[in-house]
């Protein structure tokens, strides 16, 4: 019987594996929507160090299951503009339809709302854009072509009053 998966903080020491999880979901999941040429560049990026700040923040989550790391949620806040961000959400396919994406998403609504924000912004890729609808964000302007590892990848930029 496959494990229940489980939802948490973001450790430092993980930072390799949620960008694993994080390039896996690209290559794996969103390719299916966006094509090989946009993920030349958003797929295969090194790990670098965009992670660590985010996890000492406390603004990232993991999804475990089977004792790795499956999924990743991070986000960022704004306490002067009231508004928060939405950096990432991506799961891996063994970690897709289980009701963790809406799970990750609500953990994050209600860490920007406790913050204090008013609004939160992200950009969604194609393949995510009916799940964010579904959560009740909205277009807030035209879909976009943004630069990530020197391709253009298409995004919506989207927005919820909280």
């Amino acid at each position: 019987m496959a494990q229940k998966a489980l939802i948490r903080p973001a450790r430092l020491g993980e930072e390799e594996a949620i960008h694993n999880a994080h390039m896996r979901s690209i290559r794996e999941v969103c390719v299916k929507d966006h094509g090989k040429e946009e993920i030349k560049g958003w797929g295969f990026r090194p790990v670098g160090d965009r992670w660590t700040e985010s996890i000492k923040s406390g603004l990232v989550w993991v999804v475990e299951k089977e004792g790795s790391v499956k999924g990743v949620a991070g986000l960022s806040i704004d306490k002067e503009a009231h508004s928060a961000c939405i950096q990432a959400l991506y799961l891996t396919p063994e970690a897709l339809g289980e009701g963790l994406g809406k799970e990750l998403a609500e953990i994050m609504i209600a860490k920007a709302t406790e913050e204090g924000a008013k609004i939160i912004h992200l950009d969604s890729s194609i393949t995510a854009h009916s799940f964010y609808q579904k959560l009740g964000f909205e277009d807030e302007g035209p879909r976009k072509k943004v630069n990530i590892g020197g391709h253009p990848v298409t995004c919506f930029p989207m927005q919820k009053r909280l």
